[in-house]
């Protein structure tokens, strides 16, 4: 993938993503506890919040790990559980775009780590006339 554009965000990018920053993770929960094995990853994350969020809506966050289902990231703000965000991903081999839910919302030391689920959407041009992919 080339880094000079931004893609959606859908699952071959996060296995791009992940492809280009594999490196051995180990499991933090008792096997079961999660679905999909995550990995650390640094980058940066743009966020932007919906109309009605209080305060600033556009933010930068620090990307903590990733999964194929979804994200971590540090930031000196929270974001409520459930809210649905924009978000892009910048990493020097690629940037992509797209939408995720904040799950969960834990206040650190030094700010909050905030967990995200993907928003995986088709692409319109998957999509035939009748709404069937």
């Amino acid at each position: 993938m080339d880094a000079d554009r931004i893609v959606k965000l859908t699952p071959e990018s996060i296995d791009a993503l992940l492809a280009s920053h594999r490196v051995k993770a180990v499991e933090k929960h008792a096997p079961g506890r999660r679905r999909e094995m995550r990995w650390p990853f640094p980058g940066t994350l743009e966020v932007w919040l919906p109309e009605g969020c209080y305060g600033e809506r556009h933010f930068l966050g620090t990307l903590h790990n990733l999964s194929p289902g979804g994200a971590a990231m540090r930031a000196r703000r929270p974001v409520a559980t459930d809210t649905r965000i924009a978000l892009a991903i910048h990493v020097p081999e690629l940037s992509c775009y797209g939408h995720a839910v904040v799950r969960h919302c834990t206040q650190t030391p030094a700010g909050y780590l905030i967990g995200m689920e993907f928003v995986l959407e088709p692409d319109e041009e998957d999509e035939s006339p009748d709404g069937d992919a």
